[in-house]
């Protein structure tokens, strides 16, 4: 099948559609005014008109089966389909419905089932890492089960982890082997609190390693067949400590210029991995940057919960790229990382009204406002991506100012972050 066969196009999404901020709905409208027809299947959360314009939807059960997902695209008519999926497990279910439908000749843009099971994986994602050059914390792999006794009783097998973990060097961390969103991440301090561990282990493998303390960053890479973009990296809150909720810190996208210098080689390593494992549309990267070092601590083979937020920087919508590459259109550009445009700013809102998102939508340039955010079945408080202008981060925090005296909707703490990044350092970069 050639591009210009591909008429019908469907998306998969597995969270709400309203976290991808305008970008979803500036796709479809893309896509249709093309003269191309677009579907978008999705198992969590509501779609509309304001939310595929131009397009059609469909709801599919929460739980839906890859044999599922592809009995409703064979259904529709689709010439060509488009993962928007994560977490992970989404990832992976996508990229085992696109094995599926390259029988019936349909192509796919999402990762295939090697390099999405590949990265899945924190302790294969170490060593892929490793033979590319990219830093990434020292670990070690942990059996729980074999800790428990539960494989074979090998009592010794506590000892070498003691032994490790005095070479690692405290703090540390343990995680699982499979999973995302920071779940199951437990934070040991000192022999003491492994100890504790030792005494309490969790089934399955998990990944120990150094806890290190510096800054958090994430970066998305999109692209296929050797051709990457690297959208602009985004800082999204301390580390060295306890995990603590991702949405809870302001993420930003801010011009930093010795910092990003310093991400240039690593997005060209980056690439090349890329390029290596065969990537077809999308990987995400947690990274943490330390002492002038970036440290990768996993690879996402998806979309994340970021997408917005670099997007937001660049102006390069992500989904659209990803269109492009189905379309056989697709070619990134020479520079390594895509140019920083404008601010991007993420927080955490309370008290959301639909009077306070009205107002904040006449005087800033609004991204997206969520009133509640779910993750996993929890309801947290509400959330705001907005984007900046440079030269108007006066005006930006005079107007955030006024409407949170109006509304009560930021902590002092956030209103007083906001203020220190939009007058500090960053600002005389971009003037």
């Amino acid at each position: 099948m050639t591009a210009s066969d591909i008429k019908r196009i469907a998306y998969i999404r597995s969270i709400p559609i309203s976290r991808a901020g305008p970008y979803i709905p500036e796709l479809a409208r893309t896509v249709t005014d093309e003269g191309r027809e677009a579907r978008i299947f999705y198992t969590d959360g509501d779609c509309g008109a304001e939310d595929f314009p131009g397009g059609s939807w469909e709801k599919l059960p929460e739980d839906a089966t890859p044999d599922q997902i592809v009995e409703r695209l064979l259904a529709w008519g689709a010439d060509g389909v488009v993962s928007l999926s994560f977490p992970d497990e989404a990832g992976l279910r996508d990229a085992v419905v696109k094995a599926k439908l390259a029988g019936h000749g349909i192509p796919m843009v999402s990762n295939g089932i090697d390099p999405s099971r590949l990265l899945a994986d924190k302790w294969e994602t170490k060593k892929i890492l490793a033979d590319h050059g990219l830093d990434t914390p020292q670990g070690i792999l942990i059996d729980g089960t074999l800790l428990k006794n539960g494989a074979a009783a090998v009592p010794v097998y506590a000892d070498i982890i003691r032994l490790k973990a005095e070479e690692i060097g405290y703090p540390l961390l343990t995680k699982a082997v499979w999973g995302s969103s920071g779940n199951g991440i437990r934070f040991i301090r000192d022999p003491a609190e492994l100890e504790q561990y030792l005494a309490t282990p969790d089934e399955g493998n998990f990944v120990m390693e150094r806890c290190i303390t510096g800054e958090l960053c994430t970066v998305e890479l999109v692209g296929a067949d050797g051709q990457y973009a690297v959208q602009p990296l985004c800082f999204t809150g301390p580390t060295g400590g306890k995990p603590t909720f991702a949405f809870w810190e302001l993420r930003s996208s801010a011009p930093r210029d010795a910092d990003d210098a310093a991400f240039e080689p690593v997005a060209e390593k980056l690439k090349q991995l890329c390029t290596t494992l065969g990537i077809t549309g999308v990987i995400n990267l947690d990274i943490i940057y330390s002492g002038g070092t970036y440290y990768v601590l996993e690879i996402n083979p998806r979309v994340s919960g970021a997408t917005a937020l670099g997007v937001a920087a660049s102006g390069c919508n992500t989904y659209v790229s990803m269109t492009e590459i189905l379309l056989d259109r697709w070619k990134a550009p020479a520079t390594p990382v895509l140019p920083r445009r404008r601010w991007s700013l993420e927080f955490p809102v309370n008290n959301v009204t639909d009077i306070f998102i009205k107002e904040a939508e006449q005087v800033l340039d609004v991204v997206q406002i969520t009133p509640t955010l779910v993750v996993d079945g929890r309801e947290y408080g509400g959330l705001m991506i907005a984007s900046c202008e440079y030269g108007a981060e006066t005006a930006f925090l005079r107007q955030i100012t006024a409407l949170d005296a109006g509304h009560h909707v930021l902590s002092p703490e956030m209103l007083g972050q906001l203020e220190e990044l939009l007058t500090g350092p960053a600002v005389q970069a971009v003037r």
